[in-house]
């Protein structure tokens, strides 16, 4: 039996997508025969953690001495809480020290960390060794985290340490600083380790 061209080219036509068919039908089953296994690790997610400070100055100075005399005196307590998540250092230094009268060359500061064991600043205890011992305008030198003071480690969670600030007036002021003034900020900065 003979066929013709036309014959062979719409029998070839019709292979062509059965063959198609049936390699995708092959490779399916092939497919689906193998072995297979797999495993997950789900639930993964991240979350910051925090570096909080607070005090207990209640938005109010520590400090508003006027009309001193040489040899007046006066300290104040202040209550510092560190909320972290992970260890952190906490140091103190000043911030906005105005001393154009140069009276902080004869104020005396004196600043020490530990805890009160009462109310208010007379059951203060000290650590250890002052933080600072010197005067104002000294301690206007540490006005950034870098130079600050202390250098207190809170280990995570909320912990809190006490600072007892003193000054003086040198009792040998000089007549140049009547009516002088000077100020400044303390700051407390906590960062991570």
């Amino acid at each position: 039996m003979h066929l013709s061209a036309r014959s062979t080219r719409r029998a070839g036509y019709a292979a062509l997508p059965l063959a198609v068919l049936l390699s995708g039908v092959v490779v399916a089953t092939t497919s689906y025969a193998a072995f297979s296994d797999r495993t997950e690790n789900a639930g993964n997610n991240w979350s910051a953690g925090k570096v909080a400070i607070s005090d207990n100055d209640a938005d109010q100075a520590l400090f508003k001495a006027s009309g001193l005399m040489p040899g007046d005196a006066d300290d104040n307590c202040i209550t510092v809480t560190a909320d972290t998540s992970g260890p952190s250092t906490v140091k103190l230094y000043t911030e906005n020290t105005q001393d154009a009268d140069q009276l902080g060359a004869s104020l005396h500061m004196k600043i020490e960390r530990g805890a009160l064991t009462g109310a208010d600043c007379s059951t203060f205890q000290a650590d250890g060794a002052a933080d600072f011992d010197g005067t104002l305008a000294a301690l206007a030198s540490n006005s950034s985290y870098a130079t600050g003071l202390g250098g207190w480690v809170a280990d995570g969670a909320a912990q809190s340490t006490t600072y007892r600030i003193s000054y003086e007036l040198d009792p040998n002021a000089d007549n140049k600083v009547q009516e002088a003034s000077a100020s400044t900020t303390f700051v407390w900065e906590a960062q991570s380790n």
